[in-house]
């Protein structure tokens, strides 16, 4: 895999019940600061790798936390680990960048929602 991000990403939960695979160069690498996003994750921020919906398999018994209406997080029911973000309708999913094998193969390049951040 080049440094473009293309190829197949694998990745799974801390106790590895949860496993994912993300084909294809990401949609957007971001950190997310907003409280939803801090509450879900115990941390400043979360970082997301977002790809289409259609290029992502999770399997294993993911568990689902509707966070607000039309939002779904997706998390290990074992080991309590964030995998992802949903929105239920959209053609993207966003994947927790801790469950992949290799995060360093992504780099944010976006902050959201920067007036709900911690520090300034």
């Amino acid at each position: 895999m080049g440094n473009d991000g293309a190829g197949v990403h694998s990745g799974r939960c801390a106790c590895g019940k949860i496993h994912v695979a993300a084909s294809g160069k990401p949609k957007l690498v971001a950190n997310c600061h907003c409280k939803s996003c801090r509450k879900a994750t115990g941390a400043a921020f979360a970082t997301f790798v977002d790809f289409e919906r259609a290029a992502v398999r999770i399997k294993g018994d993911v568990s689902i936390f509707k966070s607000s209406p039309g939002v779904e997080r997706l998390f290990c029911g074992n080991c309590g680990s964030p995998v992802a973000y949903s929105e239920i309708n959209a053609d993207e999913i966003n994947i927790h960048i801790g469950v992949f094998d290799e995060p360093r193969a992504f780099q944010p390049t976006e902050d959201s929602n920067l007036e709900s951040r911690l520090w300034r």
